[in-house]
């Protein structure tokens, strides 16, 4: 994924904050505060993958924080939840409803969010096979969906739970089926081991789909309205210092050669300050589907 010099012009627009996250920088104590950082990643796509993504970026921060850094993910969605609820992580990479769940329960703050394809937010998708003869959500009932990861993972299962309740489909009207990862879905569906598959818009687009099918045989059936882009959340207790290092370092990837080779190989173009608050329009959602708060 190559990043043109019309993204480095959109990136100056923010270098603003950059140079104020700099001025909190130089005004506090050095960020050596800890003995080691540990970064979650949960497990959008497989483990050995996800490790492979961020190595570059965890060297990175491992330089310039000064402390070991220590990289881990899980192999699903269930084991990576049993991990962020013993609080080991102090940078946590997660989707969107495991995010509002860590900052309810658990004190971690939104700090960052991707940015992908040059996008600051995100799409849920449902995705069929052209040839399926399937033509609106409606026709999914009776059928088989097959959703990536598990019944938390926000793109690629909640956000098409709440398409398909608005479109009148309820629990029983089709079938659930799960994948390892949303890219796994998407290759299911292509392969006919599925009818359709919940991910996020731009899933089809990953090289490890695109490589490996043609993607021209596919369609989107809906897709969602924008929402957030997935949070970096930290856990409360960190030294101010420390956030502030990691929010300067990772936002200054896309203004070096150095960086953006960082974000080629996580394959996003960017990352960009966010807040709790961004967040509501995910509880909203969790609320319209289940009632929960």
């Amino acid at each position: 994924m190559l990043i043109s010099s019309r993204c480095f012009n959109h990136k100056r627009l923010e270098f603003a904050a950059v140079l104020f996250i700099i001025i909190g920088i130089l005004s506090t104590p050095p960020a050596a505060a800890l003995d080691e950082l540990v970064i979650g990643v949960f497990p959008r796509r497989n483990p050995a993958v996800t490790i492979q993504l961020f190595k570059p970026l965890a060297a990175h921060l491992e330089e310039k924080l000064g402390v070991g850094v220590r990289l881990e993910t899980a192999p699903n969605f269930s084991a990576f939840e049993r991990m962020l609820n013993s609080r080991r992580f102090h940078l946590v990479h997660l989707n969107q409803y495991q995010y509002i769940q860590a900052h309810d329960r658990l004190g971690y703050d939104a700090l960052l969010q991707n940015e992908e394809f040059g996008q600051k937010t995100i799409k849920g998708a449902l995705y069929t096979r052209k040839d399926s003869g399937i033509k609106s959500i409606k026709d999914l009932q009776g059928r088989t969906i097959l959703f990536g990861g598990g019944k938390d993972a926000m793109m690629s299962y909640l956000v098409h739970t709440y398409l398909l309740r608005k479109a009148g489909l309820m629990p029983g009207d089709y079938q659930e089926k799960f994948a390892i990862s949303p890219p796994n879905a998407v290759l299911a569906v292509y392969l006919g081991h599925a009818d359709a598959a919940g991910a996020g818009d731009m899933v089809a687009q990953l090289p490890m789909v695109a490589d490996k099918i043609d993607t021209n045989e596919l369609m989107q059936l809906a897709v969602s309205d924008e929402l957030p882009q997935l949070p970096w959340a930290v856990k409360q207790g960190l030294s101010d210092s420390v956030k502030d290092k990691i929010r300067y370092e990772m936002m200054l990837f896309s203004h070096s050669e150095q960086g953006v080779r960082i974000l080629q190989q996580a394959q996003l173009t960017g990352f960009n300050p966010v807040s709790d608050s961004d967040y509501d329009p995910i509880r909203t959602i969790m609320h319209k589907i289940s009632g929960h708060h």
